[in-house]
């Protein structure tokens, strides 16, 4: 919002008269004692602008606050100045004020609830990966394949770089999809055999992460000593025995990889379509905030992503050398994320406080109960009652309550947005109100009494497809 504040020449007179006494304690002026100087003899010392920029900085802050109460303007930050004029005195000053949020017919929006639907070669390979947990690695004589192990020397350069990097028997998967050292490299390693040395030599893409290295000549020698090819265990009734007590069978372990990889898929589902018909409210409401909003979520990102390196000028520094570049390239980058962000949290808060959707005491508490219990592993569930109020002192600080106070709210108002916009055309009226917060359906499922190894292997697997009715 963009004001025009007029000061008042007496006002401002009175003001200057103010400043001359505050500089002529700071400014020693030969033949006067400190705050004894007249007004006339530190304007020629100090020249009429220093005077005019000592007053202001005083006057300012009084005049814009009893402009903004004047108004009823509800500014949420500082406000910039910009001098217009001296004579009179007028300055336009721009001030972030509290976003206004129109959700339009809310309570209209409709979108088809899609269904998980899981692919049995989902299944397939999420048991391929709980396999190869247990697999051995057995020395070949023929060319190298994806899937392989190497064992190898490999000496890297790029152009441009000063000192080639160095790894003798660096041991390694080949594995399709899967970058080790730079992007490509793996790729000019298929058919290669064990002996060496072997140059290789290729561009690195003009895309790349690095601007540094970005378009230039990668230049590797690779002396390889050992090929191993994988052989996976057989998928058998003794395999699920090895496992763990809970399984006897293999098909118990395929029910179990089948159940979790069918839970993941509906997670995944949850997710879309909350994404979905946020982005759907979002498209249909009438936003407007200030950018300083977006200013402030890019430097959350920032602090974010460099590990709190931008705490200080300098670990911001390095961080922003490490990454190849400047902050104002960072900044553009992240801008239209962070827009994004800011706009789906306004919606979001604005239709919690429709909805009269809150969090209570008793939830965040529950809350720190759940990560209490989480941080302890099942063997060690009988830890003493100091040891658990060490952990929940640690858990349950402002900081950390203010955080779960806003998943949670964002939980359960994404919960109430997705009962709306999932109801049948013909339903009656509103769909009902959720009491208090709820659990993100479609949330990881807790695989209660089964092996670390077969969660793993599900995670492992490909996402599930998702189709929309």
């Amino acid at each position: 919002m963009a004001l025009e504040i007029e000061v008042e020449p007496e006002r401002l007179e009175a003001s200057m008269d103010k400043a001359v006494r505050r500089l002529s304690q700071r400014v020693r002026i030969p033949g006067f004692r400190p705050g004894k100087a007249p007004r006339h003899v530190i304007e020629r010392t100090l020249g009429r602008s220093a005077l005019v920029q000592e007053a202001l900085e005083q006057l300012l802050p009084d005049v814009y606050s009893e402009t903004i109460a004047a108004e009823s303007i509800d500014a949420i930050g500082q406000p910039s100045f910009e001098l217009k004029s001296m004579e009179p005195l007028v300055v336009a000053a721009t001030v972030p004020v509290r976003p206004t949020i129109d959700l339009k017919e809310y309570t209209a929006l409709r979108a088809p609830k899609p269904e998980a639907a899981v692919a049995e070669e989902q299944v397939e390979a999420a048991l391929t990966n709980l396999r190869r947990r247990y697999a051995t690695l057995d020395p070949v004589d023929r060319p190298l394949q994806w899937g392989d192990t190497v064992r190898a020397d490999v000496t890297v350069s790029v152009d441009g770089q000063a000192e080639p990097h160095v790894e003798e028997g660096a041991e390694f998967a080949v594995l399709e999809g899967t970058t080790i050292s730079l992007p490509g490299f793996l790729d000019h390693l298929i058919g290669l055999e064990r002996g060496g040395p072997y140059e290789i030599a290729y561009e690195l893409s003009a895309d790349f992460v690095s601007d540094e290295l970005a378009g230039k000549a990668a230049h590797y020698t690779v002396t390889i000593h050992e090929v191993k090819q994988e052989e996976l265990p057989p998928f058998d009734d003794d395999f699920a025995k090895s496992l763990g007590e809970d399984f006897e069978t293999a098909a118990a372990v395929r029910e179990r990889i089948e159940q979790n990889v069918q839970a993941q898929a509906e997670a995944q589902a949850v997710t879309a379509y909350q994404e979905e018909v946020l982005d759907l409210l979002l498209a249909t409401a009438e936003i407007d905030y200030p950018e300083v909003l977006v200013d402030n979520e890019v430097a959350r990102m920032i602090d974010q992503e460099s590990n709190h390196a931008s705490h200080t000028q300098e670990g911001l520094d390095k961080w922003l050398q490490q990454v190849g570049r400047t902050e104002d390239e960072v900044r553009e980058t992240l801008r239209p994320r962070a827009d994004l962000a800011v706009r789906r949290a306004l919606v979001l808060n604005e239709l919690a406080q429709r909805e009269g959707i809150t969090v209570g005491e008793d939830e965040i508490e529950t809350e720190v109960d759940r990560m209490v219990e989480q941080w302890f592993a099942p063997q060690t569930a009988d830890q003493n009652d100091d040891q658990r109020e060490m952990i929940r002192g640690m858990i349950a600080n402002e900081e950390s309550r203010a955080s779960m106070r806003h998943q949670l709210l964002t939980t359960a108002t994404l919960g109430r947005l997705t009962e709306i916009t999932a109801q049948d055309e013909a339903g009656d009226g509103d769909a009902p109100r959720p009491r208090g917060t709820r659990r993100r359906r479609g949330r990881a499922v807790d695989g209660a009494n089964s092996d670390d190894a077969v969660e793993e292997a599900a995670e492992a697997a490909p996402e599930a497809e998702e189709k929309t009715e």
